[in-house]
């Protein structure tokens, strides 16, 4: 199991009960298989920053990013790695 298997399994959940798109595996190509489109990637993006507590800006906008649930779990894993990194004070 990796780090990113729980955050995984709750992009997982987004897609299925926010989205409601059904997508067969956690490695599927979602743009190639025509599961995401602009429209969805909107609501995919406002999900992901309410469900998670972080942003999603412009220069994240890197479609290998976004190109399968596990692909997805990293961004969302190194976000919220980043966020801490930068909440932390320093002395």
């Amino acid at each position: 199991m990796t780090e990113t298997t729980p955050i995984a399994g709750r992009v997982a959940r987004i897609f299925r009960e926010e989205l409601h798109i059904d997508v067969p595996g956690r490695d599927t190509e979602l743009i190639e298989a025509g599961l995401l489109d602009s429209v969805g990637f909107l609501h995919l993006f406002a999900a992901l920053e309410k469900t998670f507590g972080i942003g999603v800006t412009a220069g994240d906008l890197d479609r290998d990013r976004f190109r399968s649930v596990n692909a997805i779990a990293d961004f969302v894993a190194a976000k919220l790695s980043a966020d801490t990194v930068t909440a932390t004070p320093r002395t």
